[in-house]
């Protein structure tokens, strides 16, 4: 099955919720998102070391679709390079089923 999102909004300033075509719901703290940025300069540094601008909140100010297969985040620290692809937004769901490894076995 290729999955795709049916619905993305933020949840507040503290979360991003994405329903799935096939019904799952995953919900992805910010912070998590942004450790995960897929450019290449977030990609090429160690994972929890990203260079947050400013103070404050991280929070999207944006997300918009890029073709049929991702979606693009602008964060509140000035970000904007990372296309998160569908299939690495759903590989990233950080709950508790999808990180068993069950949901993995079940696609493959």
């Amino acid at each position: 099955m290729r999955f795709s999102p049916s619905t993305i909004r933020r949840l507040g300033k503290e979360s991003v919720e994405i329903v799935w075509n096939d019904g799952h719901k995953s919900v992805y703290q910010n912070r998590y998102l942004r450790d995960h940025c897929p450019c290449a300069g977030c990609h090429q540094r160690p994972a929890h070391s990203l260079p947050v601008l400013g103070n404050g909140d991280l929070y999207p100010v944006q997300t918009e679709v890029v073709g049929r297969y991702a979606i693009g985040i602008h964060w509140s620290d000035r970000h904007d390079s990372g296309i998160y692809s569908y299939a690495t937004l759903r590989q990233l769901c950080p709950c508790e089923f999808c990180q068993s490894g069950v949901a993995n076995a079940a696609t493959a």
